[in-house]
């Protein structure tokens, strides 16, 4: 006798998604070089206004851009955004005459709350994997039809090879295809090869989606 395919009655169930930015979400994509020069540049209007308006101190208003970088970029990316903050903290400090002290505490808060505020996205990066995982929001057509279509879903990461691991790995912490091949010592296209099974054993599509399995695949 054969089994019955298993449906999936269509209900209407609110998905976290439609509401949330999910960290981290420009990370791996095309547009993050132009959102961390976003952010450079919103952080440079700021030193501008800074060192034009010497009695008003505005530096506070820096911490906007560098949280719009600490949730979105990956870290290779916030850790340039996150320096040239530093070093345009370092300049107003060091030009600013009467309210110099008021603009250091000011660049000390930012930074901190900035740092705070990284880690609660890297924690919410964990407890959405761990929801994914649990209950994948996949599209209707990409939802399995049997009970063994499941298991393989599930067992995804586990199917994935040592070298697709490694390379994985590399492209969730938003390392170019170029820069995994020079630190695995592979040909670029041996290394968009193994992507390319990663992203069919992980039934993902793009590396803003693997960027966001970082925590499944172990990357700190």
């Amino acid at each position: 006798m054969r089994a019955r395919p298993i449906t999936r009655r269509s209900q209407p169930r609110l998905s976290y998604s439609r509401f949330l930015i999910r960290p981290s979400a420009a990370a791996g994509s095309r547009l993050e070089p132009a959102v961390a020069a976003l952010c450079i540049c919103a952080l440079g209007g700021v030193l501008l206004v800074e060192l034009l308006t010497p009695h008003i101190v505005v530096g506070a208003i820096a911490l906007l851009p560098l949280l719009a970088a600490v949730w979105l970029l990956s870290n290779r990316w916030l850790a340039l955004v996150g320096s040239i903050a530093i070093l345009f903290f370092g300049v107003g400090v060091t030009v600013e005459g009467a309210n110099r002290i008021t603009l250091a505490l000011a660049a000390v808060v930012a930074l901190l709350t900035a740092l705070i505020v990284r880690l609660y996205a890297r924690t919410l990066t964990y407890v959405l994997a761990s929801h994914d995982r649990l209950r994948p929001d996949l599209p209707s057509q990409a939802i399995p039809p049997t009970l063994d279509q499941v298991d393989r879903f599930s067992l995804g990461v586990k199917s994935l090879t040592r070298r697709e691991i490694e390379v994985a790995r590399l492209g969730a912490e938003g390392y170019t295809t170029l820069e995994i091949a020079n630190q695995l010592h592979i040909g670029k296209r041996t290394v968009e090869s193994h992507l390319a099974g990663a992203y069919s054993k992980l039934r993902i599509g793009s590396r803003a989606e693997l960027i966001r399995m970082a925590a499944k695949l172990g990357v700190s």
